[in-house]
């Protein structure tokens, strides 16, 4: 995935830390001094009508179901097991990229809570457990052409 960053030109920065769960994540992004609400995980749903979704929120963010559906155009969407992540995506679960999935699926509907908006800059895996990268919100929105709205539960 990184390569296809350079391939296309876009600058980005590359961590690398302990993930073992959420608040090692955290702990290990305030020691590189890096502004947790920066950082975006990557979502994968089903919808009823679309099939896969991939949707891109910040990290202490939660999803609200309906909003996600209706942006995606769904009726419905909800977390497929794990072996559906795997299949869809070629990624296990903690590893799951929004620039990987599209290099490999651009036909998954992609979804970013316009909270992205607000940074210049964001933190997403890099598609590997404990890898990230910092890119411009306007490269990565460039990249991929996601459906932008606000899928945050409140």
């Amino acid at each position: 995935m990184e390569e296809y960053l350079t391939e296309k030109n876009v600058p980005f920065e590359s961590f690398t830390f302990d993930v073992s769960d959420e608040e090692n994540g955290r702990a290990e992004a305030e020691k590189l001094q890096l502004a947790v609400t920066t950082i975006y995980k990557t979502l994968v749903l089903k919808g009823n009508k679309t099939g896969t979704v991939i949707a891109l929120v910040p990290l202490d963010g939660r999803l609200d179901y309906k909003k996600t559906a209706k942006a995606s155009g769904n009726r419905k969407v909800g977390f497929p097991p794990m072996e559906y992540v795997l299949e869809a995506t070629g990624y296990p679960h903690g590893a799951n990229t929004p620039i990987g999935i599209f290099m490999a699926h651009p036909d998954y509907v992609q979804v970013f809570d316009t909270s992205i908006l607000s940074h210049e800059e964001v933190i997403v895996s890099s598609g590997q457990l404990g890898h990230s990268v910092k890119v411009a919100v306007k490269d990565l929105l460039s990249l991929i052409e996601p459906i932008q709205a606000d899928i945050l539960a409140v």
